[in-house]
Formats: C-alpha cells, structure tokens, sequence
C-alpha cells in the first residue's frame, strides 16, 4: 500500500492537547501542503476539535479507518498499546509526553503500569522498532530514552518540543482566568502541578493539602491564584471531586479542567510548585524562573529515579504543609546559573527551527524492515517432562515405601498416612503465604522445597535427620520417575535450528538445581537452557509476574512471544493477558479404565502400570495392540508366567491348554518357555 506523506494523523490519548496538538496547530498555519487530521476515541473530543474548525474523525467511523489507511505519518506522544491494522506500514512520530528523573517505559519494574507496559512491547515491539521516529531534547535524554525505551539511534529525531516552541497564539478557551475569578491584573498565578503516585492513586488532595482554608488564607494576603492541575488519574479522586466541591468558588483557588490545555497559558505563569513531575521542565523551558518542589515527605515512596530529582530540579525545597505555606509567601526566583544547567540538561537540542527538523525527518522517513527473533518459552511439567506414574502425588507413596523399609522410626501416623500428610502440608504453607502478604512484607506467593518439610517436621515431632531423609528420597523419587515427552522436544529443537530463542519457565516448588537435573536426565540440551523457576524467583505463572520476570530478565528484544505449556490457565489465558501468544500442547485423558487402575492401589509401582498403559494406548491407535498390551500383558502373562514356573518347580513334563480358551494362553506359554530357557 502506498501512503500519502503529505497526509499526517494525530492523537493524544482522550483530548485535544500535548506535543500533538502544538505539531498539529504549526503544522496547519505554516504547511498548508499538509492535511491534517485528529484522530478520536470519543465523540466528544471529534466534535471539540470540529468546532475549533479542525478536521477530525473517530478511529472507528468509515472515515476514520480510510483516513488510517491513506495517511503517510501518525503523531502521538507515547508508546502507544493499540495499533489499528488500517495503520500497518505508517511512519509513527513520537513526540513523547515529557522529559524527567523517572524510570518509565521498558525500566519500570513494579506498580499497576507494568503489566501494560510489557503487554504493549510484547505485542507492538515490531512497530516500535522499524516504524516509530522518537523525539530527544538533549543528550542527556538521548541516552535516557534509549535505554527506557530502547530506541535505536537511527530512529532519533533531536530537537525540543513542539509544545514549548510553538510561538504562534493558540486559544481554544479563554485565557483570562484572573478576570474570571475576579482577581485584580496584578494577582500572581501559581500553578501546582503534582505527578501521578503510584502508590496512592487516592486521597492524594488531602495529604498534599491537609489545611485547606489557611492555604487560602495565605493566597489572599499574598494576592496568588493557585491552579490545582492534577493528574487526569488523580481529579476523579473521590476525596478531590469533594475539596473542588467545597472551594471551587474561592477567588484564590482554580481547579483546573484538563479538558483545556494549560500550556496555552504558561506565558502568563509567575511560578510554580512542582514534584518530580516533567511538567517542571516545561515551565523552564517557557520562562518561568520561580519554583517550589514540594515534595510532602515522600520521597522513599515515589517510583525510582534515574536521576536524583533534587539535584535535577531548582527551586525552594518543601518537605510539609508548613514550609509550603512559608515558601508561597516569599516565592524566590531560582538562580541564572541554575537555570542555565538545568536548560543545557534537558533542552540542549531545542531551538526555533525544532518544528520544521521534526517535519522534514518525519517527510524523509521510510519505515525500516527489519526481522526481529522469536522468543519461545516452554513449560516444563508434562510438556518437555512428565512423571513415570499418573499422579504427581504417587511420589508421595514412593517415599512412604522407602519410609516403611528403611531402618529410620517414623510416626506410626506418618507411616501408613504420608501421602495425605504430604500433601496437606503442602496445602498449608500455601495458604499460609496467600494470607501472610501484609505480615510477610511481601507479595511473593511461591513456597520453599524446604518450607513444606519445615512444617511437616514441626506437625510430628521429626528431627533434621528424618526431615532431610524424607526430602531426599522425593528428590531420588522424582529423577527415578522423569521421563522426556519426546514430541515438544523435538518441536523445541526444531525452533533452536531456526535461530529463535529459548526459555524455559516452571511454577514449581523444587529447587532449580534439582529441575536442572532432572532435564539433564530427559535431554541434556534441555539443561543448558535458560530457566526461570517459581521457587527461585517467588512469583508464578498463575499470577503473570513470573513472566513479567522473564519479559525484564531478558530485556526483551523480539518480534512476539509464544508460549508453549499443558495448563489452560497458567499456560494458555494468563500469558495472553500479557499479549503473549500460546500453542497449548494437549492434555491427554484416562479413560475410566486407567483411571481405576491408578486408584486401586497406592503402591508406586502398581500407578507406574497405569501410566504406561496410557502412553502405550495415546501411540498406538489399532483395538487389537491396546488390548494386548494394556489387558492381556497385565492379566493373562503374569498368570501364565506364575503358571509355568509353577509347573517347573513340581517336576511336571507336560502342561495342557483347554482348546479354544486356552489357545492364547499357550501361545504366551510357548513364549514364556523360550525366554527362560525351558526345554
């Protein structure tokens, strides 16, 4: 398909607004070679930038999607999760949201964001890296947007920020917010503008701003309008929606609607009262000279920093409410010096022209083609590996027959109920960790090997020695009982030829140790991969973190993720939550027959038969094979067997078969006698 370069599409999430918005307002008064269009969610935002006389269209309407596919670049202002296929080949310009201290992107590793992060770098990394152009302001964010978001050089634009160089008058709401809140020429506005905490996504207002009305107080004496301009996440905050309720009509006080875009007033901003936010930078970068970092005691709680925000920032520190009040009524301007560096910082690239460099590279930009590798992920329990016997439990009763002829005392309950117990104890240390998370400190949910035997030998009286024999012979039992599942390992084979990348992923409580050697025992290339176990790591599968592990372990570089597991859950539903797609390797079912067999008796061996019989009857299709091996080997040969060697031990010469039931039994009879050499 053949896109139009002179057709540019922009969005900014739900409103009108950002560097977007500034690109698209230049773009239609010094490029009228270019059309430009904006691109909605909602109807309300379509019809807001319609009145404004712009051309505007939903993603989802006819036009939308036609103008999708004919449009040569689309302008946004961060990494977006969602690709519509009409927008398959398309220059993407990324003109990002704001320059900063934080880690973001590929680099934040905890919080609510990151499930959504690594979803969209699972499922978008193709687009990002051969079709996204990505706008720096200065060296030092070269190198910090290359490695949060892993740009690659070739795909930087460097120069400022169309929304901190535009010069042009904008207006698409009145400006004169003194006059409107009746507040004389000379009234000083303050704008606060907190970032959005991670960890307190509610009741946010009332920490910052404990004391509403002498706040106020102190506005009036020192003739300030404040603008609150909270985070879109923050001003539906229940307990915000409540102080804007209360003092929504105090002359001093604007609460700001972010449905207007506040950049289009900063020339008249006299100060500011900022956090970590990047919008601090934005000030700088359009004049203002006086700023407040009210940090509010916080900052062990905020995200990590990549750079220390102090030294980064200027401007009088306030760590509470009280030095707040304080620094308002002296509102210092920040030192040349300080504003130098921090302008060569962060703005080294910006200058006048920073609107027609972005342009020209975006005109000049072919999207690249360039294949990235696959990465394929295995679950390990019965999909490279499974067990000897049908139920993972029976390794129970192959410790509790080691229990019962070993020379060691055991608890006469323990003897003939282990199994049980066992398990139980298991149950109960994994319970005791999904209810623990606010004692524990921790939101790790996996157990410890060790941990199970900890708190079988506290329930029974067992020493050390009894607690480590019972785990060793579990260990033996489980490298006695492993056994490759031969069809994935060659399918994970056949992948490694192709030149993709391996990993291998477990929820499992062994130790890695011993799960390396049991897929030393199955295959030894299976233990020369990498491999991520639930008991090392402390998160799991079923919870998604154990792959969010993986995706930041492996600082994740590919095209897609497939995922390769028997569990429908753990294997199948939550890796797709996270973009990943699955190839589910079929459960294989017992029939009723296999199933009594395993349930007819707990002796180890008698639930290895039953898992025999099932893989014989899953490669072997013809009635006539089943039959002789799953029933006739496992009834009428033993028989036969005891037979003869009975008829051997009496001295007898001759042994008859009753015709015509008894035809089988001779032909096995016949056979018996030649493998033991009877004559």
């Amino acid at each position: 398909m053949t896109r139009n370069k002179h057709i540019w599409i922009f969005n900014a999430g739900n409103s009108y607004s950002g560097n977007p918005k500034w690109l698209f307002e230049y773009i239609r008064r010094h490029h009228p070679d270019i059309r430009t269009v904006w691109m909605c969610y909602h109807k309300d935002v379509r019809n807001y930038v319609k009145r404004l006389g712009y051309e505007a269209c939903l993603f989802d309407s006819t036009a939308g999607k036609t103008i999708m596919k004919e449009a040569g670049v689309y302008v946004v202002e961060m990494c977006k999760e969602v690709f519509q296929p009409e927008l398959e080949g398309i220059t993407i310009l990324n003109l990002w949201h704001g320059v900063g201290c934080k880690s973001i992107e590929r680099k934040v590793t905890g919080g609510f964001l990151q499930e959504r992060i690594a979803k969209k770098y699972i499922r978008n990394n193709r687009i990002y890296k051969n079709a996204q152009l990505f706008l720096v302001t200065s060296e030092l964010m070269e190198k910090h947007f290359m490695e949060q978001c892993g740009i690659d050089e070739e795909l930087l634009i460097r120069a400022g920020y169309p929304r901190c160089t535009v010069t042009d008058p904008v207006c698409t709401y009145p400006h004169d917010i003194r006059a409107i809140k009746g507040l004389s020429d000379d009234a000083r506005i303050v704008v606060y503008a907190p970032t959005y905490r991670d960890y307190a996504k509610e009741n946010f207002i009332k920490a910052a701003i404990p004391d509403m009305d002498r706040l106020t107080q102190v506005l009036q004496g020192e003739n300030i309008l404040l603008v609150l301009k909270m985070h879109p996440l923050v001003e539906k905050d229940t307990e915000y929606l409540q102080v804007k309720a209360q003092y929504e009509h105090c002359p001093n006080l604007l609460f700001w609607d972010n449905a207007n875009d506040i950049y289009e007033i900063f020339e008249d901003v006299d100060a500011a009262i900022i956090d970590y936010s990047s919008i601090f930078y934005d000030f700088m970068a359009r004049g203002v000279r006086k700023f407040i970092r009210y940090l509010n005691g916080d900052e062990e709680e905020l995200r990590d920093f990549v750079f220390d925000v102090k030294e980064m920032t200027c401007g009088e520190i306030a760590t509470n409410f009280e030095q707040l009040l304080q620094a308002l009524q002296t509102l210092t301007e920040s030192p040349a010096e300080e504003l130098d560096r921090l302008n060569h910082l962060f703005w080294s690239y910006s200058n006048e022209n920073a609107c027609e460099i972005i342009i020209e590279r975006a005109l000049q930009f072919t999207p690249l083609m360039r294949q990235l590798p696959t990465l394929y992920s295995f679950d390990i329990f019965d999909t490279l590996i499974s067990r000897k016997c049908l139920y993972p439990t029976t390794i129970f009763s192959y410790v509790q027959s080691k229990m019962c002829t070993g020379t060691m005392d055991f608890p006469p309950y323990l003897l003939t109920n282990y199994s049980a117990v066992r398990q139980q104890c298991e149950q109960n240390v994994r319970e005791y960790y999904k209810k623990s998370v606010l004692l524990r400190n921790d939101d790790h949910f996996e157990i410890q090997f060790k941990e199970i035997f900890d708190h079988m030998a506290a329930l029974y009286g067992l020493d050390d020695m009894q607690k480590d024999q019972l785990m060793q012979w579990e260990i033996e039992g489980e490298l006695e009982a492993v056994i490759p599942l031969v069809p994935q390992i060659s399918l994970l084979k056949k992948y490694i030829a192709e030149g993709n990348d391996i990993v291998l992923i477990s929820d499992m409580y062994l130790p890695k140790e011993v799960i390396v050697k049991l897929l030393q025992k199955a295959d030894p290339l299976l233990a020369t991969l990498p491999l991520y176990v639930s008991s090392e790591v402390g998160h799991q599968k079923t919870t998604r973190k154990l792959f969010l592990h993986v995706y930041s372990d492996l600082d994740y570089c590919y095209e897609k993720w497939i995922h390769i597991g028997d569990n429908r859950f753990a294997d199948q539903v939550q890796p797709e939550m996270l973009g990943i797609q699955t190839a589910p390797i079929p459960v294989p079912e017992w029939t009723p027959y296999e199933k009594r067999l395993a349930d007819y008796s707990s002796h180890y061996e008698f639930c290895c038969v039953a898992k025999q019989i099932q893989s014989f009857r899953l490669t072997h299709p013809a009635p006539e094979e089943q039959f002789a091996y799953c029933y006739a080997a496992l009834y009428l040969v033993p028989y036969v067997v005891h037979a003869v060697s009975h008829t051997v031990k009496q001295g007898y010469r001759t042994l008859y078969f009753i015709s015509r039931d008894g035809h089988y039994l001779k032909q096995i009879a016949d056979e018996v006698i030649a493998s033991k050499g009877y004559s």
